[in-house]
Parts: C-alpha cells; structure tokens; sequence
C-alpha cells in the first residue's frame, strides 16, 4: 500500500486542475499543499505561478519571495524579474549574471533591457537563447523542416478549387472566434480586449484544432468527400471547447497560434467564425519572440536567422489564404491599436459582431487566467514601449534582416 501525505494530495489534485485549465481551483489546491508542507518549497513555488496566470501579480511575487534559500531560488528571482523587475535588487541582479542557465540569463538580458544597457542585454538574451537552443532533442533545422512541410502540404490540399468544392458543407454556429498570427504580435491582447467583453469567454491557446485534425489530416486533394465530413469536425470542435467550460452562450475566443496554418479548414468546418490576424511589424515581432523563453515547444525561436524564416513562412502561409481566400481574415494591426486604443477598439468589436462594452477599453482590469507569453502585459493599460523596439537592438540584428529577406527594415 502507498501512503501519501496530504502535501501530497493536495498537490496531485493542483496539478490536475492546472492541466485542466482551471486555475483558481489549482491556486487553492497548491495553497493547501504548502500550509500542509511549509518546507514544501515546490508548492510555494507552483502557487506563485498560478498567481501569476490569474493576474494576481502582487500575491504572486510574495510566493516566489518565499522560495528564498532552496534550490528554486534562483528560478523564483528570474519569474520576479518579468512581473515586477523593480524589485530585483542589485546583489540579486548579480545572482542572476553568475547563473549560466537559460531562465537566468533571459531575466537578466530584461533587467538589463530595462536600465538601458541594450549592449550587455542583448549579450545575456543571446547566451539565454543559446542554453535554451541546446535543451531541444529534436534539432531545430528538422523541426524547421517539418514546418516547411506542413505548410507545403496545407498550400497543395486547400486550392480554391478545394475549398470551393466544400463550401458551405460545416457547422453553422458563428461562436467562435479564431485569433492567428506569430508569436509575441499583440494577439494575447487582442484576446484580452474581446474577453472582457460580457458576452465573450477567452480560452487561450487552447490547441483543439491541431489535435482534433491529427487523425484527419491530410484530406483527399481531389475526390469530393462526404457532406457531412466537415460539420462534423466542426461539432467536435464545438464538443471540446464546451468540455473546457464554454456553456454554449454567447461567443468565445481561441487565440491559438498555429491555427495560421488551418485557416481554410477552419473556414470549412465553422464558415461564419471570424477569422482575426494579429499583425505587427516584423523586427518587433521576431526581437520579441528572441526575447522570450516560451513554456514549451518553439524549437525555432532560439536563434535570428531561424526566427526570420519561421517569420516568411507564417507570412507566405497568410498570403496563401489571402489568395484563396480573399476578404476571409481579418487583419487587426497591433501598431494601430496602441496608437488610436478607442477607435481601433470598436472597429475589432464590430468586425466581430460584437456591441459596444466599454469594459473593453479597461481589458487589464479584467479579472481571468491568462496562461500566455503576455500574460504579465495584459494587465498593464496600454503604452507605447513596444512599438520600434528593434531599434535599440538593431546594430545586432543583421543575422535576422538578412533571414526576413522582404519583410525586414527598408
């Protein structure tokens, strides 16, 4: 027989609602782990994280403040560094610097961003990028390659001959709305925005698309399949959202990025979803994503030039659609909503069906789990910092122009 302790149990449960998505229930679960076990410093460390991804940002630096003395230390002092890097003290900055792993040196190239020694931050970014690069078991070339393949496939199956000879064959609910794009464009806040809506849930990068296609991709490029092939994929989809918690009211958001690649199938199997493309210049967006240590996967953003040609391809892959599918995807551009935040606002509410709700003009103070790359930035009003950043970087940046070829600086 196993005996667990309740720090234990208490833990077992946490994580399984943090699997689940549902984050207040884990933060919960987590708190009674660590008052079961105070020398528990993994569950003081989880809650902090879970803190984090509810907007609690405050409670959230106390709890990594509490892993202090335990070998998470130094983890704890790099997730402090991206919530709220005035807290960071210099003898802790030092800390960092002499800590050669890849989650140090990203919080240091941050802390040093953010003094102004672009120099020596882009140092520690690149050393981040390089420790993060060698973790991956699968080479980045390959996963490149396997990108590239995919999108050659997509580009093949989904002519518009295809999709013309399915049309109008899906699921008529106009629920969803889809968010694409690259990483680190602007799309968390655009989700943000949409989901403080009152008639609007956001449920992140939710990732149904891409398993629910696993064991039906690729189609039959020419032979017309049944008509009843993409209602069905679109009742699954409807099936599995619902299974995370939407109660089929209203509309809801899935801001999953690599859905770029499944816009014509998403048009099949939910024709009157709308379709929005986060857009944002390209220096910014690729200087963001070497920028950023992601939870998982990204086999290619550990490096200039691989982020510049993952950039062309996620660009040759919407032109594609814009091709086939002309008028279908909404482009919302990132630059011109921080410039003109009201106007820009509305027009995304209206593009998507949506009244007015002025709780979207106060998305930071919006009060939901934001599980994303962003989810420290979205509860911030919104400014203009981000806009032209790659200019402080762009003496550096020549490996990355080079690989954007068109889409780099003129």
């Amino acid at each position: 027989m196993v005996v667990q302790f309740p720090n234990q149990t208490h833990m077992a449960a946490a994580q399984a609602h943090w699997r689940a998505g549902r984050f207040e229930a884990a933060a919960e679960a987590f708190q009674r782990a660590a008052a079961a076990d105070p020398a528990d410093a993994g569950a003081r460390f989880d809650l902090a994280t879970v803190l984090r991804v509810l907007g609690r940002l405050d409670e959230s630096v106390e709890r990594y403040r509490s892993v202090d003395k335990t070998p998470l230390r130094l983890r704890a002092l790099a997730q402090i560094a991206g919530i709220r890097p005035a807290r960071i003290t210099a003898a802790e900055q030092a800390e960092l610097k002499a800590d050669q792993t890849a989650e140090s040196q990203f919080a240091l190239g941050l802390l040093l961003e953010r003094q102004g020694d672009y120099d020596a931050a882009f140092a520690a970014l690149s050393a981040g990028n390089r420790l993060q690069r060698a973790t991956f078991p699968v080479p980045p070339a390959q996963a490149a390659a396997r990108h590239a393949a995919v999108i050659a496939e997509l580009k093949a199956t989904f002519t518009a001959d295809f999709i013309a000879r399915h049309q109008g064959q899906g699921n008529a609910s106009a629920a969803p709305i889809f968010v694409v794009g690259m990483p680190r464009s602007g799309s968390t806040l655009i989700e943000q925005i949409l989901a403080s809506h009152r008639d609007v849930t956001g449920f992140g990068e939710a990732e149904t698309i891409p398993r629910l296609a696993a064991g039906r991709f690729p189609f039959p490029r020419t032979a017309p399949m049944g008509t009843g092939h993409f209602r069905v994929f679109g009742g699954d989809y409807l099936n599995t959202i619902g299974a995370m918690g939407w109660d089929g009211q209203g509309r809801f958001v899935d801001k999953t990025l690599a859905n770029d690649v499944a816009v014509g199938l998403i048009h099949l199997m939910l024709p009157d979803a709308v379709i929005l493309h986060s857009v944002r210049d390209a220096a910014d967006t690729c200087l963001s994503c070497f920028r950023q240590r992601f939870a998982y996967g990204n086999q290619t953003m550990y490096d200039l030039a691989d982020i510049g040609h993952r950039y062309r391809r996620y660009r040759q892959t919407m032109d594609h659609w814009a091709q086939v599918l002309p008028g279908r995807v909404i482009d919302i551009s990132n630059e011109a909503l921080i410039a003109d935040f009201e106007p820009q606002t509305r027009a995304l509410l209206e593009a998507c069906g949506l009244d007015w709700d002025a709780a979207c003009l106060r998305f930071h103070e919006t009060k939901r789990a934001v599980n994303t790359a962003s989810m420290v930035q979205v509860r911030s009003p919104i400014n203009a910092g981000s806009v032209q950043q790659w200019r402080r970087y762009e003496r550096h940046l020549g490996p990355l122009f080079e690989a954007l070829g068109p889409y780099a600086p003129a």
